[in-house]
This record gives structure tokens, C-alpha cells and sequence, in this order.
């Protein structure tokens, strides 16, 4: 009896350890709050790919350089033949002949303009596609994709990935941008806004990814806003349980919860998404 008492006050013991740890680093990456945005059941190991810096190269692709990443990742009508012969003259304009000899007498009166009277509003549909909602409740988990940003694990729930491309092509600086903006990127197909995720989450440790270099860009949903990556490391299923969910006085928008397992910080992207907006210049 002893001995379980034992064993379950140090199982405990090195939950709260991890859990500590977690959480101190998150404090660390996220304890200025300028512009701080921010379970385990079945996994699939895919090999870390090294951080590259992003090259200038004229091709942009899709990526998914493994099977398991493979899912994540407008025909012009023929122009009109008019025929080549020559098109008949013009035909000569009927006479209008006009008859005077009845009146008329069905031309409606012309009401007066009552600038009084109420104009009534169209409502315009709204543009916005609306956000898959999260069941975690569900006994079968939600798929994440865990990736990296300056030794920093964060997962995203694979419903709220908008897609995972390469960097093969440059990202354009635009002046005046937020710190955290690397710049524009930009496909056949898209127009994504590329943040740094190191400067955006943990501005204080003065990590950047210009310095260091990134291969990936995850977009949110079907924003067009993308985080830059340096590694893509799973794809986990996560469930309820395994998810220490944030507090409601958090401070960090964009963090929906810690999972211990991974020891990774769940992205809330909705939250991010808000808060990217909210500071768009």
C-alpha cells in the first residue's frame, strides 16, 4: 500500500515537473505582451526535415514531402468562332408609322419623389466562410500537426490548416509592416501575409526567423495569413484529456491549451486569427 502511495506521489510529482516546465516556457515566450498571439492517442513519426533559409528560386510547390502530409497539401472555354463569311448588309430600318387618329391613353401618371419616405437596406451576404468548429469531445481525438519555431513545438488541429507549402520562392518585405511581418507570399492560386512566428510569439528572445532561416509555411484555415515554420515534426491525434486548456484570464490569445505528452503548445486559431487582424497595419 505504501509502495502504490509511493509510486503515484512520484508520477504526480513528474506530471507537475513537466507541466512547470511547460508552462515556464511559454511564460518566457510570451511575457511581453505587445503582440503576443499564441491528445495523445495514435501518432505517425515523420522525419525532421532541417531548417533551410528561404531561397529565391523562380518554382513554388506544394508541399508534402511525406505520404503523411500528402492530403494536406479552371478550364478557359474556347474562344467564340464567328464565322468567316462576309455578314449580309444591314438591313434598311422599318418606317414607324405612328397613328394619331385615337389617343393614347394608358401612359402611367408620374408620381412625385417623396424623399421622406424610407429607403430599404439589401443586406449583403456575408463573405466570410465560417470556421469548421472543434468536437474534442469526440472519443476519436482531433488530428494536429506538430512543427517547430525556434525550439518551440506548437500543434495546429489539421480542420483549421488551410495547407503546408515549401518555400521555394521569396517573400516580399512590405515597408512599414509589423516586426513580426516577414512579408508576402505568393503562389498561381494565393496571396498569403508570412508571419514570423518566433518574433510574434516570443519577441523577448530575440529569436527571428530572417536570421534563422525557415522551409515551411502553415497556413490558418483559409486566411490568407501563413506562419513560417522551421520543421515539421508529427501528426498526433490529441484528445480532451490530454489537453491542459488555458485559463479564461489568459493573457495569450493564441494559445488554446499545453499538451504534456508532446510538450508542445496548442494553437488557438481562431484567437490568432483575431489577433493578427486586430494589429494589421
Amino acid at each position: 500500500m505504501s509502495a502504490n502511495k509511493s509510486g503515484t506521489a512520484t508520477g504526480n510529482q513528474v506530471d507537475g515537473v513537466l507541466q512547470d516546465y511547460l508552462d515556464q516556457l511559454l511564460v518566457i515566450a510570451t511575457e511581453v505582451e505587445p503582440l503576443a498571439c499564441q491528445p495523445v492517442t495514435q501518432r505517425e513519426v515523420i522525419k525532421p526535415i532541417q531548417a533551410t533559409t528561404a531561397q529565391s528560386s523562380p518554382s513554388v510547390n506544394t508541399v508534402a514531402n511525406s505520404p503523411q502530409l500528402l492530403d494536406l497539401v479552371e478550364t478557359i472555354s474556347p474562344e467564340r468562332s464567328w464565322p468567316t463569311e462576309t455578314l449580309a448588309e444591314p438591313m434598311l430600318a422599318s418606317t414607324l408609322t405612328v397613328s394619331t387618329s385615337e389617343p393614347v391613353t394608358d401612359v402611367p401618371e408620374v408620381q412625385d419623389w417623396d424623399e421622406g419616405a424610407p429607403v430599404e437596406e439589401l443586406e449583403l451576404a456575408p463573405q466570410k466562410t465560417e470556421m469548421a468548429k472543434l468536437n474534442w469531445a469526440s472519443s476519436q481525438g482531433i488530428e494536429c500537426l506538430i512543427f517547430k519555431v525556434a525550439g518551440l513545438k506548437l500543434a495546429i488541429p489539421l480542420p483549421l490548416l488551410g495547407g503546408v507549402f515549401n518555400v521555394n520562392d521569396k517573400v516580399t518585405p512590405l515597408f512599414g509592416q509589423a516586426k513580426w511581418s516577414l512579408g508576402v507570399w505568393q503562389s498561381d492560386e494565393q496571396k498569403l501575409t508570412v508571419v514570423d512566428s518566433a518574433q510574434l510569439i516570443m519577441p523577448e528572445r530575440g529569436k527571428s526567423l530572417v536570421d534563422e532561416g525557415y522551409s515551411y509555411l502553415i497556413q490558418l484555415d483559409r486566411a490568407p495569413w501563413a506562419l513560417a515554420c522551421q520543421e515539421i515534426t508529427d501528426t498526433v491525434t490529441l484528445v480532451e484529456q490530454s489537453i491542459k486548456w488555458r485559463g479564461e484570464g489568459s493573457k495569450r490569445p493564441w494559445l488554446a491549451g499545453t499538451v504534456i505528452a508532446e510538450m508542445c503548445a496548442l494553437i488557438d486559431v481562431p484567437g490568432l486569427l483575431s489577433l493578427l487582424e486586430e494589429n494589421r497595419r
